[in-house]
């Protein structure tokens, strides 16, 4: 019997998947995680002989999950679950490690299992092809957007994101701030966020969408929270209490 853990952002494709995996009578579906951070956990809670594990999930993405599972106590065969081009495609190809597009076939889940048991007992070589996948993956992901465009009296200017150091709420208006100027935003800060989220941006607190390339410093605060010092800013960003688990964990916190 295969333990099985099935990672997907979506209610509708969990459900599916789990759906067609019950008509095989070896496999045994342990959980299903409805994000990065969840299936971390479940791996190292369930430790599953296989991951069916969705690609395009917001803030950490199925490739960031790949790379903790893969230095993590246990590391289970994964199936990446994807819509990628046929680039992305070509890389699981080249490194014989499966995937499934979707919309999941019967067919083709039947050949993806099939796949995995052939691998299993070859872990290790399983391992080193994972990571050179990893690699090209992330050399060739989707980017982010190109600009961004804000208010500065009353005139709209494109923002390229690198120069953003972060943004925020100011009288329900959303501000963002570069090295040199200060802008507003038209929609609300959520809306960046998502808009920002493949540009390396993170959301430290209800009020803030910090760029993590700019942290110049992480002070330890009250609660086992954090301050955030970033570079050519003097104010001192918070980190809330139910974002301080992500934030650890995208940077390496221990």
């Amino acid at each position: 019997m295969l333990k099985c853990l099935i990672v997907d952002d979506e209610m509708p494709a969990r459900e599916e998947l789990k759906y067609q995996l019950e008509d095989f009578s070896n496999i045994e579906i342990v959980d299903m995680a409805k994000n990065g951070l969840e299936a971390i956990e479940m791996n190292n809670k369930y430790k599953p002989d296989i991951i069916f594990l969705d690609i395009q999930m917001p803030k950490i993405n199925g490739i960031d999950v790949a790379e903790k599972i893969l230095v993590s106590v246990h590391t289970p065969l994964i199936v990446f679950v994807t819509a990628y081009d046929d680039f992305a495609i070509k890389a699981f190809e080249v490194n014989a490690i499966d995937y499934l597009l979707k919309p999941v076939s019967k067919d083709r889940l039947t050949q993806a299992l099939s796949k995995v048991e052939k691998v299993l007992g070859n872990e290790k070589e399983y391992e080193g092809k994972l990571k050179k996948l990893l690699g090209d993956l992330k050399l060739n992901k989707e980017q982010g957007v190109n600009k961004i465009c804000s208010y500065k009296n009353e005139t709209l200017v494109p923002i390229d994101p690198d120069d953003i150091i972060y943004a925020t709420i100011e009288n329900r208006n959303t501000i963002i701030i570069t090295k040199e100027e200060q802008y507003v935003y038209s929609e609300p800060l959520s809306n960046l966020e998502k808009k920002l989220r493949k540009n390396n941006f993170f959301r430290s607190h209800r009020s803030f969408l910090i760029n993590l390339d700019y942290i110049a410093a992480i002070e330890p605060w009250f609660n086992s929270t954090y301050q955030i010092q970033m570079k050519n800013i003097e104010e001192k960003i918070p980190v809330s209490r139910s974002q301080v688990k992500e934030f650890k964990m995208i940077m390496d916190i221990n």
